[in-house]
């Protein structure tokens, strides 16, 4: 059997690594509350009202970046008053349960009526400090707001994204690698010096990953054994997730059921500004109704100075100077 002699083991080589079971955990409601480590947010649920869990396959890694990223910016914009608690209880009723997610689903897959059975011990694992949430989040924004303002440059020539990088944030100040570059004002030239130091950059962002954890797990679904992410939040989901963005070698992003067509990048939208997740190759801007109304309103104003620009571009025809004697 001949040798290949590999340097790293990519996940090629470890096969098929880039698998992952998202295990969603839903509570109905939580409460905020108080312990010596500061506020947290506690499930509540009934027999009645009971947690969901699965394996929901319509939720993407992308979709869940995107989601926590936007909220990141939401909340470390420095003009914001949106009480942070109240952030993260919307968030986590909106979308999943963001800690424990496998142990959690264990718990609650062990038997029919396992909320009820376990009440308190899902309920004490569920419980998690807001301060925990908001850390997390900062880790994951900041990192994901440098490589996006790189993307931005070396892949669509942008660079208002970059200048303006760095800025205190309510939560966190946002990373200032770029800051040094502020003295070219030569659109140009600043473009440039990026590029030169792109992979420095690049090294910069990798650096501030997480380490991933793999294990094996049996996917209930399938009865296949997977060699996959252990994950234990939603931030791991991301990371997760991000990392696939930034890798060269990687397996392909998670298809969304509700799309024909694989996902495509995560782009900023033009008229709001917040993070999506483009599912065409002409998608330029999110799916809220007033983006798409402002979407609508500059495709009428550009295709009105088009036609008149043609207008002005098209001499009028002369009249002869016979039809204006007989008139």
């Amino acid at each position: 059997m001949k040798k290949l002699p590999v340097e790293n083991l990519g996940f090629v080589e470890i096969g098929g690594v880039g698998e992952m079971i998202y295990r969603a955990v839903r509570f109905p409601e939580y409460v905020p509350d108080y312990d010596d480590g500061g506020e947290v947010l506690k499930p509540i649920f009934t027999g009645l009202h009971a947690p969901e869990s699965g394996t929901d396959y319509s939720l993407t890694g992308q979709e869940l970046l995107v989601s926590l990223c936007n909220l990141y910016g939401k909340l470390n914009n420095p003009d914001s008053t949106v009480p942070m608690t109240d952030a993260v209880w919307d968030w986590c009723r909106n979308n999943i349960h963001p800690y424990n997610i496998d142990s959690l689903y264990e718990m609650l897959d062990s038997e029919k009526f396992a909320h009820i059975t376990y009440m308190d011990l899902i309920q004490k694992d569920a419980t998690f400090y807001v301060n925990q949430f908001i850390k997390d989040l900062c880790s994951l924004g900041t990192v994901f707001e440098l490589y996006f303002a790189l993307r931005k440059v070396k892949y669509y020539g942008e660079i208002d994204y970059a200048r303006n990088l760095y800025y205190e944030g309510r939560l966190c100040d946002s990373l200032a690698f770029l800051e040094r570059y502020r003295q070219y004002e030569d659109v140009g030239e600043y473009k440039a010096r990026i590029l030169e130091n792109y992979n420095d950059h690049i090294f910069q962002v990798i650096d501030m990953f997480p380490d991933f954890r793999m294990r094996l797990k049996l996917d209930k679904k399938t009865g296949k054994v997977m060699y996959g992410a252990d994950i234990q939040s939603v931030f791991d989901i991301c990371w997760y997730t991000f990392s696939r963005m930034v890798a060269d070698v990687a397996p392909p992003v998670d298809e969304d059921i509700n799309y024909f067509e694989s996902q495509g990048s995560i782009l900023s939208c033009l008229a709001c500004g917040k993070y999506f997740v483009r599912h065409s190759s002409r998608q330029l801007y999110c799916n809220n109704w007033d983006c798409q109304a402002e979407r609508n309103r500059r495709n009428r104003r550009a295709s009105y100075a088009r036609k008149k620009a043609a207008e002005v571009s098209t001499p009028k025809p002369s009249i002869p100077f016979w039809s204006i004697e007989k008139n």
